[in-house]
């Protein structure tokens, strides 16, 4: 597939399933970012993976509380 092709075909995702992502999906994904270029190789991210559901309400709530606030 040709970079432009892959851009158009891009979709914005706004609906989830309740299940699970397998461990191996989440570590490709990291891995793809990891390898991502930065400007002169600063690579200012950090990544959390976070499995625990109550751990993970309470983020979501701490994130969206300071977006609207």
């Amino acid at each position: 597939m040709r970079f432009l092709d892959l851009v158009k075909a891009r979709q914005s995702v706004r609906g989830y399933l309740s299940k699970e992502v397998e461990r191996e999906k989440i570590e490709r994904c990291l891995e793809a970012a990891r390898l991502a270029t930065s400007a002169n190789n600063s690579q200012p991210w950090n990544f959390l993976v976070i499995d625990n559901p109550k751990l993970k309400e309470a983020v979501a709530r701490k994130t969206f509380d300071s977006v609207i606030s």
